[in-house]
């Protein structure tokens, strides 16, 4: 036998064991923790989602493509659900250091004012009361606590 064909069936037999050790049946299950996990080995529980048998039998896979494509599908949605909640969670915390610092202005400007008053339509003002400009005071400082944190202030 000439040394090339000796090669070439040498390659073939090795080729033909290592695609044989290649072919593995895949099992998916879902631990006691939520955790997906899959393998080649069968487990209490778990659901065959791929399997050469099926391939070399003509069957194909199709079935078990088609449930990991949707489970794909489903852990995209996933991603891209957690990556809205946390934008909007980002906008929200933005919202409140504007209203924050709003309150603070507010407060600041009752604070350092020396009288407190309101302008009506004629453009008169009307002072406020030392009571009335404390309870405004104190309305303010109970909104910025609120908005701020307790440390605020």
């Amino acid at each position: 036998m000439p040394r090339t064909a000796i090669c070439l069936t040498l390659t073939a037999a090795l080729l033909a064991g290592t695609l044989g050790l290649a072919r593995a049946d895949v099992y998916r299950w879902v631990d006691k923790h939520g955790v997906v996990h899959y393998s080649d080995q069968w487990v209490a529980g778990a659901k065959l989602v791929m399997s050469t048998t099926e391939s070399l039998k003509g069957g194909g896979s199709s079935h078990a493509m088609e449930g990991l494509a949707a489970e794909s599908k489903a852990a995209d949605q996933l991603i891209q659900k957690r990556a809205d909640e946390r934008a909007v969670q980002t906008q929200e915390t933005k919202l409140q250091g504007q209203r924050c610092k709003q309150a603070q202005a507010v407060y600041n400007r009752l604070i350092y004012a020396r009288r407190l008053f309101t302008v009506d339509k004629s453009g008169q003002r009307h002072y406020f009361s030392d009571a009335k400009a404390d309870a405004a005071r104190v309305k303010a400082k109970e909104t910025m606590d609120k908005l701020c944190g307790a440390q605020s202030g």
